[in-house]
């Protein structure tokens, strides 16, 4: 049981992984955005995270059935696959490093990620964060934090998961 439960954090972690963008843009393309952006215009994927945004980011996802790409619960033998719960912290760090932890809370099993962070959209009130992870052995995902400013609570989203909420713990 133990050995279907690490194939199916594989699978489930490997599933989670962001395509990535294969466009190249070629330099005139860069020179207008430049142009029409202006100087005092800075883009939000430039910035890093201001010093009272880093730490811990504590959130608990509960159990729940993995679905298939259409979004239906995944059947396997005549069974839905269960997720355990797990529970998250993300630390973030000077020069967009983020860690995170995850650990089972079926049987207390953790995972270790090491990535980096991009702010992906700001406004008065609210930051949204894009984590890239990896586990070093395949497993790549990323999820993305949206924060409240003011509480520094939020919502954590991934790949084909259900969303949960998070909260800054330090």
């Amino acid at each position: 049981m133990k050995q279907f439960f690490l194939v199916l954090m594989i699978v489930l972690f490997s599933g989670c992984q962001k395509p990535k963008d294969t466009q190249i843009p070629d330099s005139s393309d860069e020179e207008a955005k430049e142009s029409t952006m202006g100087e005092a215009n800075v883009t939000a994927e430039s910035e890093v995270l201001t010093a009272d945004f880093l730490g811990i980011y504590h959130g608990i996802q509960p159990g729940y059935f993995m679905k298939n790409q259409f979004g239906d619960d995944l059947i396997i033998n005549g069974n839905k696959v269960p997720i355990p719960s797990i529970d998250y912290k993300f630390l973030f760090k000077e020069n967009r490093v983020v860690n995170l932890q995850q650990i089972s809370l079926e049987d207390n099993r953790r995972v270790y990620y090491e990535g980096t962070y991009r702010i992906i959209s700001e406004d008065s009130s609210i930051i949204k964060v894009e984590c890239s992870l990896s586990d070093g052995d395949g497993s790549s995902p990323v999820y993305v934090l949206t924060i409240n400013k003011t509480d520094k609570k939020g919502v954590c989203t991934g790949s084909n998961e259900p969303e949960f909420a998070v909260e800054r713990s330090n």
